[in-house]
């Protein structure tokens, strides 16, 4: 990173000093027309997310066979134009990738499985203490004068466990900004991380919720700069993750699944790995080697992958490496 950087962090400190309040997440009315997640079935390749709902209308986007569509409603014949009231009826409103429209309701069957849970996020400076409160780091990163640090706590309200990741941004020691990430907890794995990434020159922060996404917070001054929706890439529990420092390039795999997933600093997930092996499971490191990606796995084997493409060049076991 250079050096130049921390004079200009310097600068952040007068300008986000008195910078708190609460990040922008989308709240839904769950009324009798409610539907919640459902998945795309029955169509050759994709079906269409249109404009507004009558066949005509303009796509918006082409959403794959077995994909998640959000906050799907039934109450669509308001939308509609008056001689597109019939037509409307045969359509279910709903968002993907962030995106709102409308799809066949043919195409969508119930994905109560998928629906998201309940999450929360915040910005708000916090000291050291405040971050790591009861709980336990999660994140203790410094390069010169600039410092990140998070923690993970799990706190009981009412009836329910929450998760909480606290984030902060720290030059010479001073807390220039922080963010709050909370989820319902739901499931016995772990649904909040954060690590670094970002190239050497320009390091950035990561936040990954499960139930939400991943999300990329500039070091500067912590602004969300864009987010996978966990409806359009899951990253499972994202226990392990590596990131090439020329690049920005990211590498993330799921104790339990997905096999590693490819993410570039734009935020575009560059390519899946597919690894159709039943011998093959439990990944706890990946190494970035000159010619290609390894991932080495706790049931013995080892798999290399093609850097451009995630395809799966050869499995061996791990000891003969």
């Amino acid at each position: 990173m250079k050096k130049s950087l921390s004079f200009i962090l310097l600068f952040l400190i007068l300008c986000l000093c008195c910078c708190t309040g609460t990040a922008e997440r989308k709240t839904v009315e769950k009324d009798r027309y409610y539907l919640g997640a459902m998945r795309v079935v029955k169509c050759r390749d994709y079906v269409s997310l249109r404009e507004a709902p009558y066949k005509t209308a303009t796509v918006l986007a082409k959403v794959p066979l077995d994909s998640i569509v959000l906050y799907c409603n039934n109450n669509v014949a308001k939308y509609a134009p008056s001689n597109y009231k019939k037509q409307a009826k045969l359509f279910i409103r709903c968002e993907y990738d962030g995106m709102e429209g409308y799809i066949l309701k043919q195409y969508l069957k119930p994905a109560p499985e998928a629906e998201p849970a309940e999450t929360r996020a915040f910005n708000s400076i916090m000291s050291r203490e405040e971050i790591i409160g009861n709980g336990s780091i999660a994140l203790d990163w410094k390069e010169f004068n600039v410092a990140v640090l998070a923690a993970y706590e799990v706190m009981q309200e009412g009836d329910d466990n929450w998760e909480y990741l606290r984030v902060g941004c720290f030059i010479d020691d001073q807390p220039i900004w922080g963010y709050t990430e909370g989820v319902k907890q739901t499931g016995q794995f772990q649904n909040l991380r954060a690590f670094m990434g970002g190239t050497e020159d320009e390091p950035q922060v990561y936040v990954y919720d499960a139930q939400y996404g991943l999300i990329m917070l500039d070091l500067m001054d912590g602004i969300d700069m864009w987010t996978i929706m966990e409806n359009v890439c899951s990253f499972g529990d994202a226990a392990i993750h590596t990131v090439d420092t020329e690049s920005g390039d990211m590498f993330i795999a799921g104790t339990d699944g997905p096999a590693p997933i490819a993410v570039n600093c734009e935020g575009y997930v560059m390519w899946k790995a597919e690894i159709d092996d039943p011998d093959v499971y439990g990944p706890y490191e990946i190494i970035l080697n000159p010619y290609d990606i390894q991932v080495n796995y706790e049931s013995g084997k080892t798999v290399r992958l093609d850097y451009r493409t995630g395809a799966v060049i050869g499995v061996s076991d791990l000891e003969k490496y």
